[in-house]
């Protein structure tokens, strides 16, 4: 008998702490963000890279993300978003060509991505709300 209730207390400590490492794990950005406004050298851009405004990006807890909107259609990959740094990789499935590095600033329910790595990218703001 104590070893079945030994078994039963061991099981529920292992649960707790794997609860609690998936929670300390979750970074903030997992979820549904619609692309609210692009920049581009300070210019707004948004008529250009969301003419239909229905761009948007989910980042799951998994690590991947999926991406849609008209004209582009979808795009899949992993992401790698480091909260300390404020970093975000994108790894698109579509190849090495689409992917892409970004410094990140999280407030409430924004996300604003500066592109990083050349002159071009890092002339790119977007600025994400959660859907």
């Amino acid at each position: 008998m104590f070893l079945k209730k030994s078994n039963f207390l061991f099981l529920g400590m292992f649960l707790f702490i794997l609860s609690c490492q998936k929670n300390a794990t979750k970074s903030g950005i997992e979820g549904h963000w619609l692309m609210h406004a692009v920049y581009q050298e300070g210019n707004d851009v948004s008529a250009e890279h969301n003419p239909e405004k229905d761009r948007y990006i989910i980042f799951t807890e998994d690590g991947s993300f999926e991406t849609g909107g008209t004209p582009w259609g979808k795009n899949t990959g992993k992401y790698t978003y480091n909260e300390a740094e404020n970093s975000l990789f994108l790894d698109s499935d579509a190849g090495e060509e689409d992917d892409s590095r970004w410094r990140t600033t999280l407030k409430k329910d924004t996300l604003i991505w500066q592109g990083v790595g050349t002159a071009w990218a890092e002339a790119f703001q977007i600025v994400n709300v959660r859907n």
